[in-house]
């Protein structure tokens, strides 16, 4: 039997409404639960990341830190040792590469029999400093010219005293006999290994006195040539010299 159209109901008007209701609410904050335990696992797995990570970044660090206090004393030591060599060839260009002593004597054995000084000068000079070329002769590329920019930096962020390079002039004056004999003295001092650039300056008639011969008096100049090197000791010098300066 059918139930009437116009039936009874005993439940409030609004309780289904209500039970609708009802089991929203419950099904948002099931959703906002689950929201909020899922930001929150994703706060707490961040923060559990982002210190592992600090944890690592801050080993690293130690571990470079610790790698380069060895390299920071290597590159210390490199300096130190570059300034040590700049100041030992800095003392040795102060010092005279060949003694006077020793290089008065090779001039003096150098004379012939009739050949005699009566002055002789040495001149120091500071050697000028060429500018540097490219190593074919050619233009510089741009690779060259930037790694020139970048030693002139470290150069001048690393400064060390350059040593001082000198030439060493020489001037003769002399007499002899003959024309014969002062170009035999000049031949004998361009043998020399310690001299370089021997020129005749000058060569005029002398007479000391009117009842003495004329002679040949010279003037001879020259330079200690930049790779001299004195091995052994001195020669022994003959006994040609008449006065010296």
């Amino acid at each position: 039997m059918s139930a009437a159209p116009n039936q009874l109901s005993f439940l409030p008007e609004d309780y289904l409404e209500m039970k609708t209701q009802r089991r929203t609410n419950a099904i948002c904050a099931s959703l906002f639960t689950v929201v909020a335990l899922g930001v929150g696992a994703a706060f707490y797995l961040t923060e559990r990341m982002v210190s592992t990570v600090e944890a690592e970044y801050t080993e690293v660090l130690h571990k470079y830190a610790v790698a380069a206090k060895p390299i920071e004393q290597f590159h210390q030591m490199q300096d130190k040792q570059r300034r040590m060599e700049s100041q030992a060839a800095l003392s040795a260009s102060l010092l005279e590469k060949v003694p006077r002593s020793y290089l008065l004597a090779e001039i003096t054995n150098a004379m012939p029999t009739n050949v005699s000084l009566i002055d002789f000068a040495l001149e120091a000079k500071i050697r000028a400093n060429s500018p540097t070329a490219a190593p074919t002769g050619r233009p510089q590329t741009i690779y060259e010219q930037k790694l020139a920019e970048i030693e002139a930096a470290k150069a001048a962020a690393n400064p060390v005293a350059k040593p001082r390079e000198y030439d060493v002039f020489l001037k003769l004056t002399g007499m002899a006999d003959n024309d014969q004999h002062v170009a035999a003295f000049m031949k004998a001092l361009s043998a020399s290994k310690l001299l370089t650039d021997v020129n005749l300056l000058v060569s005029d008639e002398y007479q000391p006195s009117p009842t003495e011969e004329k002679i040949r008096k010279f003037q001879i100049e020259m330079q200690l040539s930049p790779d001299a090197k004195v091995e052994g000791g001195p020669p022994k010098k003959l006994n040609k010299l008449v006065t010296a300066n």
